[in-house]
Parts: C-alpha cells; sequence; structure tokens
C-alpha cells in the first residue's frame, strides 16, 4: 500500500512539474553574439491577437536609442506561445538556461479591454519582467528583486502603440537593461563595463516618471554592485585600468 501510495505521489508530483513549465522559445537557441530581450505572447481577447510580431518590431526599433546609449546590441526576440504564469516560473534551473544563452530579460503580460466608472474604455494590463543576472542573484537570496509583474491602466489609442507604453513604460526597458548588462558584466570580471553600465541604470531610474516598489531595491541593488566593481578591480592583480585611480569613489557619483 505505501509503494502504491509513493508511486502516485511521485506521478502527481512530476504532472505538476510538467504543467507548470512554461513553453520552450527557439529564440534563446541563436548563436549570434547579441543580447537577448524575449517578448512572450501577450495573453489578450480576442480582438486584440496576432500582435505578437507587429509589437516585437516596434520594440526593437525603440531600442535603437538605449543600444546607442549602451554601446550593447540588443535584440528582440518573440517567443510564440510562451506565456509564464507568473515570477515564480523563472526558477534556477529555467534562469541558468536562459543566462548562458545570452538572455538579458525577459518581458511577458496580460491584457483586456475594460470600462471605467464613466464608461469610458480602458486597456487594463499586468506587464511581467524577468532580468535574467538579477534573478539570479535573487534566487541565492539577494533581497533585490529580479522577476515582478507591474499593473497598467492606459486610455486606448492604437492597440500596439498602448502595448509599447506599457512594455517600455517611459525608460524603464533602458534601466533594466543597464542593470542586467552591468550585472553580467561583474560575474565576467569585466570591471570597466560593470561599473559603466551599473552607474548608467542608477541614472536611469532616477528619471522614471512612475517608480514603483521594486525599482528602489534596484537602484540599492545596482549602487552595491557599481561600488564591488571598483573593489573588485583594485583587488585584481592582471587589471590595471582608470578603477584603481585613487580619485575614483564607491559611489557613483
Amino acid at each position: 500500500m505505501r509503494t502504491i501510495v509513493a508511486l502516485l505521489v511521485a506521478v502527481l508530483g512530476t504532472a505538476a512539474s510538467a504543467h507548470a513549465q512554461i513553453a520552450p522559445c527557439s529564440a534563446v537557441n541563436d548563436t549570434s553574439s547579441r543580447a537577448k530581450i524575449l517578448l512572450d505572447d501577450i495573453v489578450s481577447e480576442s480582438s486584440l491577437q496576432n500582435l505578437l510580431q507587429s509589437l516585437t518590431s516596434r520594440l526593437d526599433a525603440n531600442l535603437e536609442q538605449i543600444q546607442t546609449e549602451l554601446g550593447v546590441d540588443l535584440k528582440v526576440f518573440p517567443c510564440a506561445n510562451r506565456r509564464p504564469t507568473g515570477p515564480s516560473d523563472f526558477n534556477r534551473s529555467t534562469v541558468d538556461q536562459l543566462n548562458v544563452r545570452g538572455v538579458l530579460m525577459e518581458v511577458w503580460g496580460t491584457t483586456t479591454a475594460v470600462k471605467d466608472s464613466q464608461g469610458r474604455p480602458l486597456n487594463e494590463a499586468s506587464i511581467g519582467y524577468v532580468i535574467i543576472p538579477v534573478r539570479l542573484d535573487e534566487l541565492q537570496s539577494q533581497p533585490a528583486p529580479g522577476a515582478f509583474v507591474i499593473p497598467h491602466r492606459a486610455q486606448p489609442s492604437t492597440v500596439v502603440d498602448d502595448l509599447l507604453r506599457l512594455v517600455d513604460q517611459a525608460g524603464r526597458l533602458g534601466a533594466y537593461a543597464s542593470l542586467a548588462v552591468g550585472s553580467k558584466s561583474l560575474r565576467s570580471s569585466q570591471w570597466d563595463e560593470a561599473r559603466k553600465q551599473l552607474c548608467a541604470a542608477d541614472v536611469l531610474f532616477t528619471r522614471l516618471k512612475s517608480p514603483i516598489e521594486a525599482d528602489a531595491a534596484l537602484v540599492k541593488y545596482a549602487k552595491k554592485l557599481a561600488a564591488d566593481a571598483v573593489t573588485r578591480a583594485r583587488a585584481d592583480a592582471k587589471y590595471s585600468g582608470f578603477l584603481k585611480q585613487e580619485g575614483v569613489a564607491l559611489s557613483c557619483s
């Protein structure tokens, strides 16, 4: 009897695990040196379907300024039929696989048409973000969130424009991308690049018009890692760059 019960528990556990797993995305197998941002399906009403490719193209074009400022070759890859249910889907195994394949960030969301108390139409959406290097640290018990969901309401104009604003949110992608590049560079002992990107993230976070609770923790995280870049550079016998100069402070300013 115990054997049967144990077998049932194992089978049910395996089924639950399989059910919770998000669909794979072929884009992660792209072998170019470009840093990847994955854009998952935006789950929506039937009237808002088939927008993933349009949104991907618009978002890719919208990232051109960010790429210039960061000095990083970023590319948005659409992941059709990939629909995370929340941050918990991004466990250590999943995040490790994304990290080794050059994914910096993943974005997903749900949207629906609603009306406000006066009957005016609105687009109601929840946009999720996973900042891969930060999520890796989060899963090792550091406090800054690497995966979270932000709810929004926006006046509808054209659907793609509304979704673009919701996903990018006036510079939020730039702040997250800088943070991701800086964190990953620090892991690779690229001290100068890490310091540059982490301090850029610090500045970009201060420019956000509608900061959320997660942003405050991410700013502290960026400042800490920027200081770590200086400390580690000075301790690195193989490094002889500007971070070893006496005038370089631990803080970005």
